[in-house]
């Protein structure tokens, strides 16, 4: 999205027939589904649909002011924003985020004030054409999953966007057209509520990091966190990060970040890792219910930031949504764990992945890979890089081969923007200012409860040419997680 923005609003209209009802407000419900049309007549800056929460704006009424609707933040409430307008840069430093020139049409996802995504559209909006959207939100414990289709296409599906519970509300609509001539028509076709809601217990919060403060001196530090004892099911774990300002200042830097707890066993397993805007703080929130068979009781949690100027305030929450899971996870094993280089051949990468055999519970009834990779090293003007290089991988199951590619190219359309530094640039499976999103693997198929499981990983075999003057490396965790 732009960053320069011409504050012109457009009509903003409410729509009032929602479900039958005269009113206009929606109670809760298990499952939304909206179903509109929108046509852009010429330049627009974008529209917006909110799920306008009544507790925040009552339940009549004008809407409130938005600046731009492409961009709908508003308190407790959903919305989906539509954008036309990302225009393309060549600064590699500048607030816009279209570095590589990427068509402008983009779908986000809004929650209670904050963009919480951001994705390209596979059609183009500015074109005369009505075009159809769908919008379902299916609520579970402690969150929501969203998918967005665009004339048939899926933008989204099954994002799960946590703290989005069931709310009462109205649908509004909003249009940005800038300095143009443009216009932009809307109809909202139909509106499906599903189902009661899950009940949505209060949840139990605990401090898993305290203001831990990391700087080039410190780097790593470890806390005794009290959560709650095993025994109790959570259907839901959301993790709360906020980074923020220490004593002596932000880092500017893009920086790797990992949690980690610490099992039974003494193992230490990566529960989820980051990487530090440019400069600046934010806050994310993650769902971790993966790892609930580890984060109990008096649990040894670690943070680490590979910061080397200035550094950082990290605090972590941890909400436990009791309940019924969609599948208990039930064991965490560590594969393969290292920040090794790639391409020297006095020590190739693939070498660091020797065969596992795993032996897999007597109660599993399902079960994941999860590769947590990420590149480092060297700079976006040099073809033999890490950072910078779209690498393949292969990994297997007992036989059953899965291949992907390392490379992250939605940078751009990060909500925490903008940054300094290059933020926007295509990366080796992350971007500054954003989770590291993992390669999860589903092997159901070949999990057998208490059988074994043989896995291997194999990166794409590469020659960096200055090895020895610059170091390319893979920061590599690789876990089996297993569910009953």
């Amino acid at each position: 999205m732009s960053a320069k923005r011409v504050a012109v609003s457009a009509a903003v209209l409410t729509l009032l027939a929602c479900a039958g009802r005269a009113s206009g407000v929606a109670g809760p419900s298990g499952r939304v589904q909206l179903d509109f049309r929108v046509r852009f007549a010429g330049h627009v800056e974008g529209v917006g649909l909110a799920l306008l929460s009544t507790r925040e704006f009552g339940i009549a009424g004008k809407e409130p002011p938005v600046p731009a609707w492409e961009e709908p933040n508003l308190p407790g409430t959903f919305a989906i924003g539509l954008d036309a307008d990302d225009p393309p840069t060549r600064n590699p430093f500048d607030a816009n985020g279209n570095i590589h020139g990427r068509p402008e049409h983009e779908v986000s996802l809004h929650w209670d004030n904050l963009e919480v995504a951001n994705a390209l559209s596979p059609v183009a909006f500015e074109n005369g054409r009505w075009h159809d959207l769908r919008v379902a939100v299916r609520f579970e414990v402690g969150g929501a999953y969203v998918s967005v289709a665009v004339d048939g296409a899926p933008v989204y599906s099954d994002l799960f966007i946590a703290g989005l519970v069931p709310y009462p509300w109205r649908p509004a609509f909003g249009t940005h057209t800038g300095v143009g001539q443009g216009s932009c028509r809307y109809r909202l076709l139909r509106v499906v509520r599903e189902g009661e809601p899950p009940a949505q217990p209060e949840p139990d919060r605990r401090h898993a990091i305290g203001a831990a403060i990391l700087t080039p001196d410190h780097q790593f530090e470890e806390q005794r966190a009290e959560l709650p004892l095993s025994g109790r099911r959570a259907a839901r774990i959301v993790a709360t990060l906020a980074l923020g300002a220490p004593p002596g200042g932000i880092d500017p830097w893009d920086r790797a970040g990992s949690v980690y707890a610490w099992d039974d066993e003494g193992n230490r397993i990566e529960v989820f890792r980051f990487i530090t805007p440019f400069g600046r703080p934010y806050t994310w929130k993650l769902d971790v219910t993966d790892y609930q068979s580890i984060l109990r009781g008096s649990r040894k949690m670690g943070v680490s930031i590979g910061t080397w100027v200035k550094g950082w305030q990290v605090d972590v929450y941890l909400d436990y949504y009791w309940g019924i899971p969609e599948r208990e996870a039930i064991r965490v094993t560590n594969l393969w764990s290292g920040d090794w280089e790639y391409g020297n051949p006095a020590g190739p990468l693939d070498a660091r992945f020797e065969p596992r055999l795993v032996t897999l519970d007597r109660r599993t009834t399902s079960a994941k890979l999860r590769l947590m990779v990420t590149g480092h090293g060297m700079s976006p003007n040099t073809d033999n890089a890490a950072e910078f290089m779209p690498a393949g991988r292969t990994a297997t199951a007992n036989g059953r081969c899965f291949e992907n590619l390392l490379w992250t190219t939605d940078n751009y359309l990060n909500p925490c923007r903008p940054q300094g530094g290059t933020w926007k640039y295509d990366r080796a499976g992350w971007g500054p200012g954003a989770p590291v999103r993992p390669w999860d693997i589903d092997i159901t198929g070949t999990a057998r409860p208490g059988g074994l499981l043989h896995v291997t990983y194999k990166p794409t075999p590469y020659t960096n040419e200055n090895a020895g003057k610059g170091r390319a490396s893979h920061l590599v965790e690789g876990q089996l997680i297993e569910y009953r």
